[in-house]
């Protein structure tokens, strides 16, 4: 038929909101490796077995290099499951901050740390006075620049949730997960609040 296309589409927007792992960037496609990439982790997995020259003294800057692929084609630690991508799709949201927590997600955020894996820059956060790597998780959690404003997000929770146990996580932070006990409307405003923090970090 020539409107099936439309008819999946716009059913697909609806349906998206009841089974969001369904469907497209409902779940993070770098975790399926290719078969070059298993192939390269298995390569240096047996490499590390070896191992008398990366263990020597003489053989410490092939070492380097070598725990710096390992750190590349090991499965990286990403947010995964239903929750975070009600997060992602919430209706509070437009597309620019839905966009900014999908690339969150799949750590598809070019950080200085990413650029310095690419041979450009050194990898250390920019803001004056912080020495730390600068990682997705520490742009938006860990550098000290950021606590006040996530300090100002957990008074603004407090007061809206009426709930004095619930703390701000690094898990809530980056990817919206263990939102505090409250009701839809304030969790729609408190996704919106968050998410307008990242972006604007």
């Amino acid at each position: 038929m020539p409107f099936a296309y439309f008819v999946r589409y716009w059913g697909g927007l609806s349906f998206r909101w009841f089974f969001p792992t369904l469907f497209s960037n409902s779940v993070p496609h770098s975790w399926r490796p290719t078969k070059a990439y298993c192939q390269m982790r298995e390569t240096l997995r047996i490499m590390s077995t070896v191992g008398d020259v990366l263990q020597s003294s003489a053989g410490d800057q092939y070492r380097a290099i070598f725990d710096d692929l390992v750190g590349q084609v090991q499965p990286n630690d990403y947010a995964s499951g239903p929750e975070l991508w009600r997060v992602v799709h919430s209706g509070t949201l437009d597309h620019r901050r839905r966009d900014l927590l999908w690339r969150i997600a799949h750590d598809a955020i070019v950080t200085n740390l990413r650029r310095l894996r690419w041979r450009l820059g050194d990898g250390i956060c920019p803001r004056t006075g912080c020495t730390g790597w600068e990682s997705v998780p520490h742009v938006f959690w860990q550098c000290g620049f950021v606590a006040l404003l996530w300090e100002w997000f957990q008074a603004l929770a407090d007061r809206l949730t009426f709930c004095n146990t619930w703390a701000v996580s690094q898990d809530y932070a980056l990817y919206g997960l263990s939102p505090p006990p409250c009701n839809t409307s304030v969790r729609g405003i408190l996704t919106f609040v968050s998410a307008s923090i990242k972006l604007a970090l």
